[in-house]
């Protein structure tokens, strides 16, 4: 009779401690998944690019007639927002001024914020090619 109750406790711990593994690993993919989703929405040099490249980026055009606005991975996923008079994108991570002539006139496939810049080191700092901004509807 000793052995049912403990062989009743031993299921019982098993399935506890498979539970606990089970929210342990969900836990682990949910924090990865918010982690890539961060990077980006900070703007990274070629984070999400290849996403966005064959059927949006490829066909951005400068408005300064420059050409391209795509160079390889330098356009990518960001965030915006209106700071006093004038809007702010961020660009690897940092919240970058944007020009008005550097604003593209159309809505992303996403509806949200894009951003073609160089890599923001040396004379690249605040360096941007074009910038969509998010839909306002």
């Amino acid at each position: 009779m000793t052995t049912q109750p403990l062989s009743a406790l031993t299921m019982l711990l098993s399935r506890h401690t498979k539970r606990r593994e089970f929210i342990t690993l969900l836990g682990g993919a949910v924090s990865l998944f918010l982690c890539v989703s961060a990077a980006a929405q900070e703007g990274y040099y070629a984070v999400g690019h290849d996403k966005w490249h064959q059927g949006f980026y490829s066909t951005l055009r400068r408005n300064d007639g420059g050409g391209s606005c795509c160079n390889l991975m330098d356009c990518r996923p960001t965030q915006s927002r209106i700071v006093g008079d004038h809007y702010e994108v961020k660009v690897d991570g940092v919240w970058t001024p944007v020009p008005y002539d550097k604003i593209n006139n159309v809505v992303a496939p996403d509806g949200g914020a894009h951003v073609c810049a160089p890599r923001q080191v040396g004379q690249n700092k605040g360096v941007l090619f074009c910038v969509i901004l998010p839909s306002e509807g």
